[in-house]
């Protein structure tokens, strides 16, 4: 690696220090501050009637559950649900199809080939010659396609999200959520935490977030039933006597027969979603059964004094602020939305509207009859009292879900100044050192968010005040691994100090141990302590490749000696990220220290193209 790009690397990654001569390792013996331990525990679990919430109990698969409940199946099968995230199936795929990125200045291609569906970016050289940067074969789709269908492909085993997603609003191709700001290409990690909404059952393989085995690939019966392995000994065994209608069966959740907080904690897995979701000390969402209450396992945050736009998974907050729901000790989501089918297109406005007129009458409308249907003729109340508007995903236009009168949304820019979050919904038995903590933890999440770019600063130096505090009374790699975060960048000793917390502990979870390893390698790399950089590097590659992992890893093996892995890990890295220049000159220079310089010089074109393309896209 030339010495600019060195320097760049390490700059990025790490302020310029000066080592003191009792070393790394006697700095962070010294800076051990004492522990102590909380005192209080948690809230027990809170107890549930049904013998399936334990953790012991075993799932069994959806195509069990068919072969007794066939009709319910089939009737699912047709449901948005079941369809969040599956293989691909050319038949069932939209048209191939390209569209233009034109802030990034890039083209994409979907296109058919060999029975396999693949994604082609591209861009224009000087010459406005066609240069693909990549092109990948599909291998998971996510949504049903009734609002639009978004791509993941595998590299190496990991996945990743695709640029392209087909939109039904339009319809055609269009760019993913989220790259109109910011084009990744196809880097962006799809880790676990994104994925649990849209699979039934998962499980992070080799502590990695972007490894994963599906264990029910589509949302199915045992995501809101609980694992099925007591119901079915029971209904097998030739023992007992048949339940009767009478009867409440134990051993599997009936959501109708929950009271109406476990029923929504069901839903709100997915569809409470404010700036903030933070795990309880010491729990894992994942752990969640269904007849359980969620807020056991997880504390959901919103910004105070926040307006109410529609967002795609806002819909039980919006749900929780309607009159309607306030007034009523019954309404809940299953009320208008079954879970085992969803009513046909023509029939879904009289489905609908007898919800409406099942608690209220026609002559309570504000509007006589002949005025209804003047304006809309279905006599349609979902149209006026919980309206489709667009959401933060563009094309995307869903039904809020806030019932009531609606007025024109409100034009008024964001506020400039940072709003405080405050608790959403959570278990108000915490103690104030968990709630400060899980404070905490959200205000560095929320710097992550959407729209959260102007005030990410102050959202990271109120997470950093509130995790210091409590961090010498706890025992917690979830505060171990944000304070790592937190200080990577600006203060290399406390960053080494906190990741190492999470590197001894055993029972991290995967994303707190890409931190560390992240965090750890880059920390040590900008500090030129090459062999442990070495191995954190690999540690992390091994977790979430990164492209900058990558280079930094190149750059470790070679100056280790090591060329031949150098080369390897380079030629990665500029695939990996096939639109930046200097890691593919990076990966020539070693291929011409290896003596191949026939290939180093065939790249040299390919260089000078790409270093013209960015300086036309980072003005």
């Amino acid at each position: 690696m030339n010495v600019s790009t060195r320097n760049r690397i390490a700059g990025a990654v790490i302020c310029a220090v000066i080592l003191t001569s009792i070393g790394i390792a006697g700095w962070l013996m010294s800076a051990r501050p004492a522990r102590i331990e909380v005192a209080q525990e948690l809230p027990p679990i809170e107890a549930s009637p049904y013998l399936n919430t334990a953790s012991n109990v075993a799932f069994v698969g959806m195509e069990r559950c068919r072969k007794c409940h066939a009709d319910a199946h089939a009737s699912y099968a047709e449901t948005a649900h079941s369809q969040a995230l599956a293989d691909l199936d050319l038949a069932h795929e939209p048209a191939d199809g390209e569209f233009e990125d034109p802030h990034a200045q890039r083209h994409y291609r979907i296109y058919r080939q060999e029975g396999q569906l693949r994604h082609e970016e591209s861009i224009r050289n000087g010459e406005q010659q066609k240069l693909i940067l990549a092109d990948w074969p599909v291998r998971y789709v996510i949504g049903s396609g009734r609002f639009s269908r978004s791509y993941l492909i595998e590299n190496d085993g990991f996945l990743f999200e695709s640029p392209a997603t087909w939109y039904a609003a339009k319809p055609g191709w269009g760019l993913s959520p989220g790259y109109e700001v910011s084009n990744a290409g196809f880097q962006r990690a799809a880790e676990f935490r994104c994925l649990s909404c849209h699979a039934g059952r998962l499980e992070s393989v080799d502590r990695s977030p972007q490894k994963i085995t599906f264990h029910a690939q589509s949302v199915d019966c045992e995501r809101c039933h609980g694992p099925g392995e007591l119901h079915v000994k029971l209904h097998e065994s030739l023992d007992l006597p048949p339940i009767t209608a009478n009867d409440r069966d134990t051993t599997i959740v009936n959501p109708s027969q929950l009271d109406r907080q476990r029923q929504e904690d069901i839903c709100a897995q997915c569809h409470l979603q404010g700036a903030a979701i933070v795990e309880l000390r010491g729990r894992n969402l994942h752990d969640f059964r269904p007849g359980q209450l969620l807020s056991d396992y997880v504390t959901h945050f919103a910004f105070q004094a926040a307006q109410q736009p529609m967002e795609v998974v806002g819909h039980v907050e919006q749900l929780r602020l309607s009159r309607c729901y306030t007034s009523s000790a019954q309404l809940t989501c299953t009320t208008c939305h079954d879970p085992h089918g969803t009513p046909k297109p023509k029939a879904a406005v009289t489905y609908y509207r007898n919800q409406c007129l099942a608690c209220h009458t026609e002559e309570a409308c504000g509007q006589s009859h002949e005025m209804r249907t003047k304006s809309n003729p279905e006599d349609n109340c979902v149209s006026c009292h919980m309206p489709r508007g667009p959401t933060e995903i563009a094309h995307f236009a869903f039904t809020h879900h806030r019932i009531g009168i609606h007025g024109k949304q409100s034009t008024e820019a964001p506020s400039p100044q940072p709003k405080e979050l405050a608790i959403l919904a959570g278990n108000p038995s915490l103690s104030e050192l968990d709630q400060t903590r899980n404070l905490g933890l959200a205000y560095l999440q929320a710097s992550d968010g959407p729209g959260q770019a102007p005030f990410a600063t102050s959202h990271r130096t109120n997470s950093l005040e509130l995790l210091s505090r409590v961090r010498p009374h706890l025992k917690d790699t979830a505060v171990e691994a944000a304070l790592a975060r937190l200080y990577w960048g600006s203060d290399p000793y406390r960053t080494l100090l906190h990741a190492n917390q999470v590197a001894d502990a055993t029972d991290a979870a995967p994303q707190e141990w890409a931190t560390a390893c992240y965090t750890l390698g880059t920390t040590y790399y900008g500090l030129n302590d090459q062999a442990s950089a070495k191995l954190w590097l690999e540690r992390t590659l091994q977790v979430t490749p990164n492209a900058d992992v990558w280079i930094m890893y190149s750059d470790c093996l070679r100056q280790s000696g090591d060329l031949r892995g150098a080369v390897d890990a380079a030629r990665r890295g500029s695939e990996l990220a096939p639109d930046r220049p200097r890691y593919l000159a990076h990966y020539a220079e070693l291929l011409g220290q290896t003596g191949k310089t026939d290939q180093a010089a065939q790249l040299q074109k390919r260089i000078q193209d790409l270093f013209h393309y960015r300086r036309r896209v980072d003005k």
